[in-house]
Order: C-alpha cells, then sequence, then structure tokens
C-alpha cells in the first residue's frame, strides 16, 4: 500500500510471542494492504533491536508477553516512536488502554482484530505519514528561504508592514523597498493554489497598466494569497469603479495560467497607505470571506460588504425537530427538505462567518447524531465525528457545506437501515435456530413469537417476509423432512415417528405426510425398501 503521495510503501512491525497469532495477523494485513513490509519480533527485545535499525510507520504490539509486556515496551522506545504503536490484546479492561495512551499508543484494538478497524487505522497512519511529509517539505522550503536571506528578509518586512506590526524605525526599509507613498488601498487576491513569485509579478504589471502604482507580494503566512498595494491617483484606489477593473486584472491572469479559482477583497482607501495599508488588508481579507457565500462573484469591495462580525447563526426550532424526526423515520426526503429549510435561513444576509457556520453546523450534526441511540451507540460513532469534522472543515463555499452535511446525514439513515437489517436477519436466524432445536415439541407461532419479545401478528408477518413462507408450513416442513430421515435410517413404529417430530396425533401425522408427499408414512418406508432391495441393499 503507497502513502498518499505514492512516495514508498509502509513498513510495519508485529511484536507477538506466539506465532499462530503472528503469522494470522501476518496473513490479514497482506490480504488488507498487499504492499506492506511486514517485520516480526517475538519479543520485546528483539522489537527494540529492529526499531533501533530502522523507522517503522506502524508497531503492532501484543501486550502480554514473557520478560518484557507490551507496555514496557512501549517505555522504552525512543518519544518518537511511541506514537506510531497499536496495541493488541485480548482482554477488554480500559486500564490497559488508559496506559498504552498515556504512553503515546496510536490506537488500541481488541484480539480478534475487525479488518475494519485495521483498515481505519492504517486510513490514518497513512495521513499521518503525509503530514509528515509535508511537514518536512515544508521544513526544506523554509530552509531554503533562509539561504536567500536578503528576499526572505523583505518578505518578512513586507508582512510585518501589512499586518501593522513593523516597528517605526524600520519604516526606513520599508520606502526603500516600496514604488510609492501618499494614499492607497489594499487587495486581498486568494488562489485554491498557491502563488509563486512570478504571478505576483504578473498581477503588479497587470494593476501597473491601469494607471497609477501597484506592488504586489505573496503572504509569508499563506501562499495561496497576494497581497497588492495600489497607491497615487489610480483610478483603481478608488472604491466605486475598482471592482470591475480588478476582475479584468484577475480573469486576464487565470486566463494565463488556467485557473477560474481567482478572487479578490478589495479595502477601503486611506490617506497614508505606509501607515494605514494593514487597516486596509483587514478589511479586505473580510470581504473576500463573502465568497464562501457567493461563488460566482470575484470581486468584493469592502465597502458593499454584507458579511456581519457579529452575527451567530441559530438554527430554527422547527428546522431541527423536523431533521431529528426525519432521521429517526430514515427519510432521505424529509432530511433534505429540513436541512435545506437551515441552510436557507442562513442564506439570507447579512451573513455570519463562515468559520461561525461551520462550528453551528458541527454541533447540530452532533447533536443529531448523539440523539440517535443506534447512532450513539455503534461502532461508528467515533467515524462519524471525524467526518463531520472533514466536512465542515473542508468545505471552500455555502453550496458544499449543505451537499457535505446532506451527504454526513444520509450515511447516518443508510447505518442505521444496515444495522435494523442486520439484527433482522439475526432474529431470523435465531427462530430457524430454535425450529431446528425444538421441532420435537409443542410449539407454535404464538409461543415462538413470545420466546423473541415479538407480537404474533408482527411476528407472523415478518416471517413470512423474510422466508417467503409463513410460520406453520415451515415447521411443517421441517418435522416432515425429520419424519423422512427417521424412516430412511430406523425401525421406529410409525406412531414413534410421529412423537420424534412433534406429532402427539399419529393419524394426524399421516394425512400431514401423505398430504405432502402423496403416501402415508408406512407407504413411504415400504416403497423406499423395494428400491433398496432392488439395487442389491438393504436398509441402513
Amino acid at each position: 500500500m503507497g502513502l498518499k503521495g505514492g512516495s514508498r510503501m509502509m513498513h510495519v512491525l508485529l511484536v507477538d510471542d506466539e506465532p499462530g497469532h503472528v503469522l494470522g495477523f501476518s496473513k490479514l494485513l497482506q490480504r488488507l494492504k498487499p504492499d506492506v513490509a511486514v517485520s516480526s519480533a517475538r519479543t520485546g527485545e528483539e522489537a527494540l533491536r529492529l526499531c533501533e535499525a530502522r523507522i517503522f510507520d506502524l508497531i503492532f504490539t501484543d501486550i502480554q508477553m514473557p520478560r518484557m509486556n507490551g507496555l514496557e515496551f512501549m517505555e522504552r522506545l525512543e518519544p518518537g516512536q511511541r506514537g506510531k504503536v497499536v496495541v493488541l490484546s485480548g482482554y477488554d479492561f480500559f486500564e490497559y488502554a488508559r496506559k498504552a495512551l498515556t504512553f503515546g499508543a496510536f490506537d488500541y484494538l481488541l484480539k480478534p482484530v475487525d479488518a475494519g478497524r485495521l483498515e481505519e487505522v492504517f486510513r490514518r497512519a497513512e495521513a499521518l505519514n503525509e503530514r509528515e511529509r509535508l511537514e518536512r517539505m515544508r521544513q526544506q522550503e523554509l530552509a531554503a528561504r533562509i539561504d536567500r536571506m536578503e528576499p526572505a528578509y523583505s518578505g518578512k518586512l513586507l508582512q510585518a508592514w501589512a499586518d501593522g506590526s513593523l516597528e517605526a524605525e524600520r519604516m526606513t526599509e520599508l520606502r526603500a523597498l516600496l514604488p510609492f507613498t501618499g494614499q492607497g488601498a489594499a487587495l486581498s487576491i486568494r488562489s485554491r493554489s498557491k502563488f509563486g513569485r512570478v504571478e505576483a509579478g504578473e498581477l503588479q504589471s497587470l494593476l501597473g497598466r491601469r494607471g497609477g502604482q501597484s506592488f504586489c507580494f505573496v503572504s509569508e503566512q499563506d501562499e495561496r494569497e497576494v497581497i497588492c498595494l495600489l497607491g497615487g491617483d489610480s483610478p483603481s484606489a478608488a472604491c466605486e469603479t475598482e471592482a470591475a477593473e480588478v476582475e479584468a486584472v484577475i480573469d486576464e491572469l487565470a486566463g494565463r495560467h488556467g485557473s477560474g479559482s481567482l478572487a479578490a477583497g478589495i479595502g477601503s482607501r486611506r490617506e497614508s497607505l505606509l501607515a494605514e495599508a494593514h487597516l486596509s488588508l483587514r478589511e479586505a481579507r473580510l470581504a473576500l470571506l463573502e465568497r464562501f457565500y457567493e461563488e460566482r462573484i470575484k470581486v468584493f469591495p469592502a465597502g458593499k460588504s454584507r458579511l456581519d462580525d457579529s452575527r451567530h447563526p441559530v438554527v430554527p426550532t422547527a428546522a431541527e425537530s423536523a431533521l431529528a424526526e426525519a432521521l429517526r423515520a430514515g427519510n432521505e426526503a424529509a432530511l433534505k427538505a429540513a436541512l435545506h429549510a437551515c441552510f436557507d435561513h442562513w442564506r439570507r444576509p447579512p451573513f455570519p462567518l463562515p468559520h461561525r457556520l461551520r462550528a453551528k453546523c458541527k454541533l447540530l450534526l452532533i447533536k443529531l447524531l448523539e440523539g440517535h441511540e443506534v447512532l450513539r451507540e455503534s461502532g461508528t460513532h467515533e467515524h462519524f465525528l471525524w467526518e463531520i469534522d472533514e466536512v465542515c472543515d473542508q468545505a471552500s463555499g455555502f453550496a458544499q457545506l449543505e451537499e457535505g452535511c446532506l451527504e454526513v446525514l444520509r450515511k447516518a439513515v443508510r447505518t442505521v437501515a444496515t444495522w435494523k437489517e442486520d439484527r433482522r436477519n439475526r432474529l431470523v436466524q435465531q427462530c430457524l435456530d430454535f425450529i431446528d432445536e425444538r421441532y420435537a415439541h409443542d410449539i407454535s407461532l404464538e409461543s415462538t413469537a413470545e420466546r423473541f419479545g415479538l407480537s404474533p401478528g408482527y411476528f407472523s408477518q415478518y416471517f413470512k417476509n423474510k422466508l417467503n413462507i409463513n410460520f406453520t408450513a415451515y415447521l411443517t416442513q421441517v418435522r416432515l423432512s425429520k419424519a423422512k430421515t427417521f424412516l430412511e435410517r430406523e425401525n421406529k413404529r410409525i406412531y414413534q415417528v410421529a412423537e420424534a417430530v412433534g406429532y402427539s396425533d399419529v393419524k394426524y401425522f399421516n394425512r400431514v405426510f401423505k398430504k405432502e408427499f402423496g403416501m402415508t408414512p408406512e407407504e413411504y418406508r415400504k416403497t423406499l425398501r423395494l428400491l433398496q432391495g432392488k439395487r442389491g441393499r438393504s436398509p441402513e
């Protein structure tokens, strides 16, 4: 199994003193993740030596081992390696889990290991490895910037100025970098991918062509943002006319690079750009947040913003009740309508800040799932919490957030339906097992329904829907099938056979048998023996 990004295969260490467990777990790993390289150790000491020789992506260790148990093994690992340990144990005691997690364990699994839980562990490990890989790349990029000391220093100077944290004595250095003084406004131009110096230079050139002075640089804090300063008497620095001009600029840049995801926020014009650029930039960034609601709009002037940073989104009581009821009923259409009512309420300006809406959606989904007994107590609860975080944090726009929330609720409905169906199937099998064990006794639909805590009417319909045969007919089939076996293999008298399969009245047994097979039990036995005699065989 390759990591996300495809850089290398994963290396796994399995620490267990029982060869059978090692072999079985290794086969499970190879079946689920064929490309994983698996090493094994039978003792904690051997595992420590292997960990000194190489770094493993995951370490699975048993708790109970001679000389050095799994927790002692974890204690002796380097701190950086403990975070890759998954503890395995056949003991369902919280104390083991608590200690393992205290030592920094990655996860805790009970034997026999569930394949689904194991796959989830690998998915989380892959995500962690990818984050570590990206962090290493970021550190390498940072080191490269440090090597280019002068540009890096200039970038930090500009960033401090844009953030409003530049010391007064460094303004002289800033004037040497900037091509203008006097009035001006700030722009925040964002993309869903990173900007480079080339794109920043092109933006500066394109804005400069429209009159006035311009200066653009990639944000040190987020490489998806270019900060642009427009100064002088440029029309682009006038709030009434600048939106169309800025849109033309970003459209041209997008056309050159094949990207349609550029958008810009425009701060208000300030009398002293050097002294107040950070205020204009703050307005530009705030205005640009409106794109979360208006994804088709590309330019957002601060003076026309419909965001309200004091508004906190609320969930309409009727919509929340409808959502809870639809979830309980498993009605996806009703869920969609109720959720849309919430989002329709939030879609009316002034808009709350996007992070507040994301937080409200998280709380709403968690409350709905916590309010459903099956979802609250099922093994999928943790996965749903993780998915809620992913959906709400990663949504780039209002519509995507609504669709993501709806998909979480749809999965919840299907999870409940699957759980109920599995439970029904288990109930059917338990019922069939009960009939197979008790067919010789006086059992009925009523007594069997009572045995499983169901009403006779519901149980009768449920049984017929599942097996396409009613309860009495199925019981008769089982009894007659057993009767044929007795007639074929034993020399019991007919009344004894009848009693052995649950019939106290031999005459009734004869009638039922003849109706099913076209002959009485005695005729069936004689016919069977005649056929066996012709073949030269005696009855078994």
